[in-house]
C-alpha cells in the first residue's frame, strides 16, 4: 500500500476494517507478516467512514 497521511506525510499506514472480520481474517491478522497492517473498527458502517489509519500520528482518513 502506498498512502501517505495527510497529517504527517508518514507512510506507516495501516488499512482501517468495518464491520465484524470472519475467523480466518482474525488468525491472518495476527501472523507477524501482517503487524500494523490493520486497524480493527466497529460493526456501525455509516458509508463515510475512514479507510485508513497512520500508525505514525494516529490520524484516520
Amino acid at each position: 500500500m502506498n498512502k501517505i497521511c495527510p497529517n504527517c506525510e508518514g507512510k506507516n499506514i495501516a488499512q482501517l476494517i468495518w464491520g465484524l472480520p470472519n475467523h480466518k481474517f482474525l488468525e491472518e491478522m495476527d501472523e507477524e507478516k501482517n503487524k500494523d497492517k490493520y486497524q480493527l473498527r466497529g460493526c456501525i458502517v455509516s458509508g463515510d467512514d475512514p479507510e485508513f489509519y497512520c500508525n505514525d500520528c494516529g490520524e484516520e482518513f
